[in-house]
């Protein structure tokens, strides 16, 4: 909840930053998958509702609607380029530490509803979306008309929590071959220019215990870096569920239907200070209250001097929506380990061998080996249906002369691109020789093609069955991809035989030529 006024945003300090707004969102619609209904007053505790000696019906998911139930985020457009989900085992885990007004695990969501009109006494509230009070397993599911209301405020004037820091965690690592084509997206519900600021910081490094244990810089996202009317207004109401000083059954309304706009703002890894090739393990989003520089002050948040807990509006007040993950605009610039955990490919003889270890694979549906001449157009040169996890080899029966460059391909069981394995290169010998084709000879012409000839001149001489020259012919260099041979059209049809020498007369070729 939100009503402060814009100029408290155009005071605060400003330095050009390069992160992008979200221009342009596209969605689906799923389903909902159970049905729930309950009775029950307005929310209670520190900051009540104001509703709490009213009573109300809650009704959830199938109650309300069979089909289209809720929005997912599939993908969004930032400065011109189009970011797609990319799925990667992930958690999201809410750091908590008690304050002067909330202590426990409280849970503050709000949902899409059925209808603009506010709801009275007695009334029925109809919500679109599945009861799910799990703010963790929300979080991760990419709903776009579902999230947290002021996630990092602490002071009593409106509704609050005691979250200090949101992680969300990526526990085998990421990495970007190009650190511009991947990021990480931060949508809140509000009202344009006010959306609300807030720092996010990329996890360098998890402990044993697969916390985050150091970062890189934190980056502020400023009120008016998002983008503007991109996620239309959506009519909502905010619920809370209390667990201290008892614990409440179900969640239950803190304020009642209103509607607010839904905008986003893209942070590359370039953006959060991430070299190419470099594992992150995530990222953390925390109240711009937070002392964020240098970074090791993120690490703690329960330390009271970096992380304050009266965290007030307008700085407390990130309503976001519950869209977390990795953002690419192609799944070839990512590498996930905890996918593929080791690749390499290496000569052997004239084969090359390739060996693989997979991670997690329960939700693969196809492994592709790929290869590449140039290492930027690749062709698929076998696949593996359901592959275990675990090493496996594959051998290139037939390699390419010169440079090979190999990766894996990860597809999901509806034939989406998952994952991309680092990529390998092998290098093999050119070979020198000449091919000519078409042999037999049409039409008095042919062509010479070589591989691994040194530069120079070279020579052709044609001779007959009785092994006198009829044609011969310089080429100032090697023929390379090709060099269309003319004959002279009074040649007779039968065999004859090609000699090609290098500048120093020796004999590169001697091959049987039929003309017919």
């Amino acid at each position: 909840m939100k009503a402060y006024p814009l100029v408290l945003s155009l005071l605060l300090p400003y330095t050009l930053r390069a992160q992008s707004p979200v221009t342009a969102i596209f969605t689906h619609a799923i389903n909902a998958g159970t049905a729930t209904s309950y009775t029950g007053r307005g929310a209670s505790g520190n900051s009540p509702s104001g509703f709490t000696g009213d009573f109300y019906t809650y009704h959830f998911g199938t109650n309300v609607a069979t089909t289209n139930n809720n929005d997912v985020l599939d993908s969004f457009t930032v400065a011109g380029s189009h970011y797609k989900y990319l799925t990667a085992p992930l958690s999201v885990v809410f750091r908590r530490v008690n304050n002067a007004n909330v202590t426990g695990l409280r849970k503050s969501l709000w949902f899409y509803a059925n209808g603009a009109a506010a709801i009275n006494n007695g009334g029925t509230f109809a919500l679109y979306p599945d009861y799910d009070d799990s703010l963790e397993r929300v979080f991760t599911e990419r709903f776009f008309d579902v999230g947290i209301d002021n996630v990092f405020q602490n002071a009593n004037t409106t509704n609050n929590n005691n979250i200090e820091r949101m992680d969300v965690i990526f526990p085998g690592g990421v990495s970007a071959t190009d650190v511009t084509k991947a990021g990480f997206v931060v949508f809140d519900r509000g009202s344009d220019p006010t959306h609300d600021p807030f720092w996010i910081a990329a996890i360098k490094t998890l402990d044993g215990s697969g916390n985050p244990s150091a970062y890189y810089n934190a980056v502020k996202g400023e009120s008016f870096e998002y983008g503007v009317d991109v996620g239309s207004s959506i009519n909502y109401v905010i619920l809370r569920r209390n667990y201290v000083p008892t614990a409440d059954g179900h969640l239950l309304m803190m304020d009642n239907t209103t509607a607010q706009n839904r905008d986003g703002v893209f942070f590359t890894f370039s953006n959060l200070g991430v070299p190419a090739n470099t594992l992150i393990y995530g990222y953390s989003l925390m109240d711009t209250t937070v002392v964020a520089s240098p970074a090791t002050n993120i690490v703690d948040y329960t330390n009271g001097t970096n992380f304050p807990t009266t965290t007030d509006l307008p700085l407390g007040g990130l309503d976001p929506v519950a869209v977390t993950g990795l953002w690419v605009t192609s799944p070839t610039y990512i590498i996930l380990p905890e996918r593929i955990e080791t690749f390499d490919a290496r000569a052997s003889n004239s084969d090359v061998t390739l060996n693989w270890n997979l991670g997690i694979t329960d939700d693969v549906g196809e492994l592709v080996v790929e290869r590449s001449a140039d290492g930027k157009a690749y062709v698929a040169l076998s696949s593996i249906s359901s592959p275990d996890a675990g090493p496996q080899v594959w051998v290139d029966k037939h390699p390419l002369t010169g440079s090979n460059y190999y990766r894996l391909l990860l597809l999901d069981k509806n034939g989406g691109s998952m994952a991309y394995s680092s990529v390998s290169t092998v290098d093999l010998p050119v070979t020198p020789g000449i091919k000519i084709y078409p042999n037999p000879v049409e039409n008095r012409q042919f062509t010479l093609s070589s591989s691994g000839l040194a530069d120079g001149a070279y020579f052709l001489r044609l001779f007959d069955g009785n092994g006198r020259p009829v044609f011969t012919q310089t080429l100032n260099e090697a023929p390379g991809t090709g060099k269309t041979i003319n004959l002279p059209r009074i040649l007779a049809a039968g065999m004859y035989y090609l000699q090609v020498l290098d500048s120093k007369n020796n004999k590169i070729l001697v091959k049987p030529l039929l003309i017919d």
